[in-house]
């Protein structure tokens, strides 16, 4: 039976704005033919469905989310239903359509669905869809993974990406508990498991207090004080028990106190005292036990999922606690953002017949919170729809370490901070929204979008401001990347179209007369020149001028940052670079005024050159697509951009980015095949070489220049506003110094 899976080469964001699921699609344009291909997880309170559509007019199609309570599992029926028969524009006959299912439900209701939605119902293993769903998401989705301890001063924090996945401890935490040993893509074994879960503290409660769902248990126990019931070590030992290594406020008998309580008060025990005890109970159960198993099985990592967790904090911090006391710190609890989503995901992914998902290369995929999604209300963090991008993303080769590389240059932990950039991107929200009806303002629904917009990225902002972590680590790079993602999802994928057309053509009317004045300078003052106008142009950009004195005049050059004398000494009497990688910004003026002329000096070198750009809009940024169509126009004109543009030396990559910053280790395969052997790169721009990558380290030399165009970044690098950037860094020169440094240490006698 053909299943009609789907091709997802070439996945990306749709553009139109959907708001009945308030979720994000995902377009699949070489989707040549409609799909019966439906993904249902049905566990015992929600039911997550994830299902293919195809709209006439559109070639491709998108993928969607939605979940209903298993209680009204007639409603799921219902929307599944429209989807199969309303929304369906093929000519797939209905003995073909397929409906995928896993969970509990799947079994249960396998016949009410059978019977209502006359498909062909097939059943997946609820276990390697959970493994599945989780290997995808580990691998692909940037801070998925976060522990939890509110001992520390930050209790949310995000892991690393593990370099080895495998093996690892699944404990999933449902009406019962199920522990899996998984030791690859392929394998995997349930080592372990308990009766004593989720089942075990709704029971209870549903029998000790009036709540009448999880989420109504779980608010109780926030409000709970478990010492009031449960018996402690300091209540039997009046204190610390330090010989054995217990504290006071340890738990010696969950329960312990009630039982010599008299009847009369018994009866004034409150409900929130044992909601917080019979939470504590359980979780410390189930804590002790998956420890044990790890140890027993020598296994490091263990990752918690379930509707039990539901991101609830004191359920994690007392998972967390109880791995951290039982392995005395050695190991720690690991929980997912989409933990609620990983049997759906799974259920799904196991049927793509392109690449199989456990090959895929790890960045593939990226995280749009436009619109988002919570588990429950009590959830830490909310999660966005997962959108892939046309190429495969992998680390930029010439990282000095990839394992320590961090691109964001400051974080956004301090309350202060975070306000000032709030603050910013709220003040500046008007004047985005006028440039988008500028650019696409004829529409009759131009400024219903626009506005829908500015409220969204406020109501954004709003909510970042109470939960900071609401969508991962906080960062100037995630802000600026969430508001890229909402004037897409608003329709408003390139609203700087016209002003770059414009940029660009008033620059290059202006390039040959600089080229031809360049090669009259001699070469010593031909580089200084040549690194100024890439300065200069940033300023004029600011100032929508092109006069180059007075850009100049404004550029500050403080010594600590200006590295243009070694530089300028390496370019004219080292050997010419191999091979040089120019991660490019803006366009208009910035790209073919200042790039351009200083890629095309490294060329006159014997050097060839890839300029590294967008491959999708973002903001006034140059695009690759634009950058070819410009250098295809200097052509005509320049024998020396004409003869390496013919011969490739010199070439235009796309980056695989749509973002305003720089992650390196999300680069497209194609730059980082094309990168390996280079022996320069040069980042340039305040979002490539300020914002992110000002503390980058690389195994070959590098060139950061960029101008302070924010005070507070300026400040909190040791500048002032409108200073330049011309950092140098020789990998010799590294060298070195490393040399020097460990000569000196193996020098001193020791203490």
């Amino acid at each position: 039976m053909n299943n009609h899976n789907l091709n997802v080469r070439g996945a990306l964001i749709s553009e139109e704005s959907f708001e009945e699921q308030g979720t994000r699609d995902i377009v699949f344009p070489h989707q040549l033919e409609d799909v019966a291909q439906i993904a249902v997880d049905i566990g015992g309170s929600l039911a997550k469905v994830v299902y293919f559509s195809r709209s006439p007019e559109t070639p491709g199609g998108r993928l969607n989310f939605v979940k209903f309570e298993t209680a009204k599992i007639n409603d799921c029926i219902d929307f599944i239903y429209k989807v199969l028969y309303d929304r369906y524009h093929g000519q797939i006959p209905l003995s073909n359509r397929v409906l995928y299912a896993t969970g509990g439900g799947s079994h249960k209701f396998y016949d009410l669905f059978r019977e209502r939605l006359k498909v062909t119902l097939v059943k997946e293993d609820e276990m390697e869809c959970l493994i599945t769903g989780l290997n995808f998401l580990v691998r692909q989705i940037s801070y998925e993974v976060f522990t939890y301890d509110e001992r520390r001063p930050e209790p949310m924090q995000f892991e690393a990406t593990p370099t080895e996945l495998f093996p690892y401890m699944l404990v999933n935490i449902g009406s019962g508990v199920s522990i899996l040993k998984v030791t690859s893509d392929e394998t995997y074994e349930r080592i372990s498991g308990t009766s004593l879960g989720g089942g075990t503290l709704w029971g209870l409660l549903s029998l000790l207090t009036n709540a009448k769902d999880y989420d109504e248990m779980l608010e109780l126990s926030k409000r709970g004080d478990n010492k009031n019931v449960d018996m402690l070590v300091g209540d039997i030992y009046g204190g610390d028990y330090p010989k054995i290594g217990l504290k006071g406020t340890a738990i010696a008998s969950s329960f312990g106190k009630v039982f010599k309580l008299p009847p009369e008060e018994r009866e004034k025990i409150k409900e929130e005292d044992m909601a917080r005890s019979m939470l504590y109970l359980v979780s410390n159960n189930i804590g002790q036990i998956a420890y044990l198993n790890a140890q027993a099985h020598g296994i490091q990592r263990i990752y918690f999922s379930g509707f039990f967790i539901r991101g609830h904090p004191i359920t994690m911090n007392t998972l967390s606690y109880a791995i951290n006391f039982w392995s005395k710190g050695k190991i720690k609890a690991l929980f997912l953002r989409h933990e609620g989503y990983l049997g759906a995901m799974g259920a799904f992914l196991r049927h793509v017949d392109q690449v199989p998902v456990r090959a895929r290369r790890m960045g593939s995929f990226t995280e749009n919170f436009s619109q988002i999604q919570r588990i429950s209300g009590t959830s830490l963090g909310a999660v966005g729809s997962l959108e892939e991008y046309p190429t495969n993303l992998t680390a930029f080769p010439l990282l000095a370490d990839p394992a320590s590389y961090k691109p964001d240059t400051i974080d956004l932990k301090d309350p202060e901070l975070q306000r000032y950039w709030f603050d910013l991107l709220d003040k500046n929200l008007g004047d985005l929204v006028e440039m988008a009806l500028q650019w696409k303002g004829d529409q009759h629904d131009s400024r219903n979008r626009a506005s829908s917009f500015e409220n969204m990225y406020r109501d954004h902002l709003q909510r970042l401001r109470v939960e900071p972590k609401a969508y991962g680590a906080l960062s100037i790079r995630s802000l600026l990347n969430l508001r890229e993602q909402c004037l897409r999802e608003m329709g408003f994928g390139d609203m700087f179209e016209g002003v770059k057309k414009q940029e660009n053509a008033s620059a290059l009317e202006g390039l040959s007369a600089l080229l031809a004045k360049l090669d009259g300078t001699p070469e010593s003052e031909r580089v200084d020149i040549l690194v100024e106008n890439i300065l200069a142009v940033q300023e004029l950009l600011r100032k929508g001028q092109l006069d180059f004195p007075t850009a100049k005049s404004k550029v500050g050059h403080p010594e600590k940052f200006n590295h243009l004398p070694a530089l300028k000494t390496r370019l004219m009497e080292g050997p010419p670079y191999k091979k040089a990688v120019l991660f490019v910004d803006n366009s208009g003026a910035d790209i073919i005024l200042g790039i351009i002329p200083f890629a095309r000096y490294l060329i006159s070198k014997g050097t060839k050159v890839i300029l590294a750009a967008n491959t999708s809009p973002s903001v006034n940024d140059i695009t690759a697509s634009e950058l070819r169509l410009i250098l295809e126009k200097i052509c005509y004109f320049d024998a020396t951009i004409r003869n390496a543009w013919a011969e490739h030396d010199l070439q235009v990559i796309g980056t695989g980015s749509d973002s305003p910053c720089l992650d390196l280790l999300r680069v497209s395969d194609d730059l980082a095949a094309r990168c390996a052997d280079a022996d320069l790169i040069v980042l340039e721009g305040m979002g490539r070489a300020i914002h992110t990558n000002f503390r980058a380290k690389f195994s070959v030399d590098c060139v950061k220049i960029a101008v302070f165009k924010n005070p507070q970044m300026a400040t909190a690098l040791g500048a002032s506003l409108y200073d330049a950037i011309c950092i140098y860094e020789s990998v010799n020169d590294v060298k070195s110094k490393v040399i020097a440094e460990s000569e000196s240490i193996v020098g001193k006698p020791s203490s």
